[in-house]
């Protein structure tokens, strides 16, 4: 997949390094033995060096934290936990779909207490005030999760770096603290990580990289079906119905269920755009899709979507479940699934 390096499996690599590939004739590590993997946004070395200073200051006012090493301060994105090595290669190409992300640029906002009444971390958080690092974090679990490696928090994802921790059978106090330096903190690089935890502390291991903005036009089945939506949004709301077409197979089927105006086979991408264009059309442009949530499972993507639009001078609404296959970095076929279909059936009627 373009944009994604492996590293060897032994061996710490430094963040921002080049990294080899697997090293020729290594044994192949037992099927049942397994590693502590996380999921992480590097930051630069200008950054990481001015979080240890800042961290240095502020630690030497408060006891009982260790503070973390300048290589291993990061962003967590997902932490997978113990997983079988056997599975290291599937969940490093799943990672592989936030190639088509830009860069994070960003910025350190306040420092935290975490957990705020009782921590055991002091941490300081990711600037996001364009969404682009949380889109990262939601394509990357999207993509873990569709493979069974992940099971995210209920907690919304909140972007920081650790700093220091808080040691064992130690209480703090949360106390004020200074603000984060206030330096620019461009990350272009998502690695999956092996933790080898031991007396010294936790040791990281990059096991692979993807460069964010690497795959632009990023071909794998979530990336296309996020591009899809994004170019229909478009067309929806009065854009050119082109950029649409680019996405769809020639010979693409649309799956509509129930009866109503806009139910039945849609077959061939010139019927699929009159099936689009009569939507836009019978909601007299005011049709609205906000998609919740995407996943790839079993060769599929499934998503869960809500539509809204003015029917007659009436708001409506409703909820669906697509079903997308893709092939060759276009739509082949969709599966519309409505929550109600009698409802739905109404709508578009």
């Amino acid at each position: 997949m373009s944009g994604l390096k492996t590293a060897p499996t032994s061996g710490a690599a430094a963040p921002g390094a080049a990294e080899p590939g697997p090293r020729s004739g290594a044994p192949a590590p037992p099927p049942d033995e397994r590693a502590r993997l996380f999921v992480a946004l590097e930051l630069p070395e200008p950054a990481r060096e001015a979080l240890v200073h800042w961290g240095s200051a502020v630690l030497s006012n408060l006891r009982g934290l260790r503070p973390v090493r300048a290589e291993n301060l990061h962003a967590t994105l997902c932490f997978l936990g113990s997983r079988r090595t056997a599975e290291i290669e599937a969940i490093a190409g799943a990672c592989g779909a936030v190639a088509g992300e830009p860069a994070v640029e960003s910025g350190f906002a306040e420092p935290v207490w975490l957990p705020p009444r009782r921590p055991r971390v002091l941490a300081v958080r990711l600037a996001d005030d364009d969404g682009a690092l949380a889109r990262v974090q939601a394509a990357l679990s999207s993509a873990l999760v569709g493979g069974g490696w992940y099971a995210p928090e209920p907690r919304p994802f909140l972007g920081h770096v650790t700093v220091a921790r808080v040691g064992r059978d130690v209480r703090i106090r949360p106390a004020e603290l200074p603000a984060a330096p206030a330096v620019e903190v461009r990350c272009s690089r998502v690695t999956l990580y092996r933790s080898r935890l031991g007396s010294g502390g936790a040791r990281y291991e990059s096991l692979s990289v993807v460069e964010l903005g690497s795959a632009p036009g990023a071909a794998d089945p979530l990336s296309v079906v996020r591009r899809f939506h994004e170019e229909q949004a478009r067309m929806y709301a009065g854009g050119s119905i082109d950029a649409v077409r680019a996405l769809l197979a020639d010979d693409v089927v649309w799956h509509v269920p129930g009866a109503s105006a806009i139910a039945g086979e849609h077959r061939g991408v010139d019927a699929v755009l009159e099936y689009f264009a009569r939507r836009r059309d019978m909601m007299d442009g005011t049709f609205r899709v906000a998609v919740h949530g995407a996943s790839p499972i079993a060769g599929r993507v499934v998503q869960l979507a809500g539509g809204r639009a003015v029917r007659r001078g009436e708001e409506v609404s409703w909820e669906t479940v697509g079903v997308f296959r893709v092939a060759g970095g276009r739509i082949a076929e969709g599966w519309l699934i409505p929550f109600d279909q009698a409802a739905f059936d109404r709508i578009w009627s």
